[in-house]
């Protein structure tokens, strides 16, 4: 997903959701290897937003933006 497909989704939801939260989500099977076996779906809240400018990513975090800044080499991020 670019950051114009991002900006193009949010502007379009309507302001009924604004009071939404915002998470980062994952699905996946109990036992990858059945499927039959349990879906689970893990939620963790984004508090954090790293700006890559040298591989030109948006990368959002559930981690503090300290504990994100210590393990990048160049500590090169903007909060928004």
């Amino acid at each position: 997903m670019t950051l114009r497909e991002l900006k193009d989704f949010v502007n379009n939801l309507p302001e009924e959701m604004d009071g939404f939260g915002v998470v980062n989500g994952e699905v996946g099977y109990v036992d990858p290897e059945d499927v039959n076996s349990m879906v689970y779906r893990l939620d963790k809240p984004i508090i954090a937003l790293y700006v890559d400018q040298q591989s030109e990513e948006v990368c959002f975090f559930h981690q503090t933006q300290e504990d994100v800044i210590k393990m990048m080499s160049d500590g090169d991020s903007k909060e928004f």
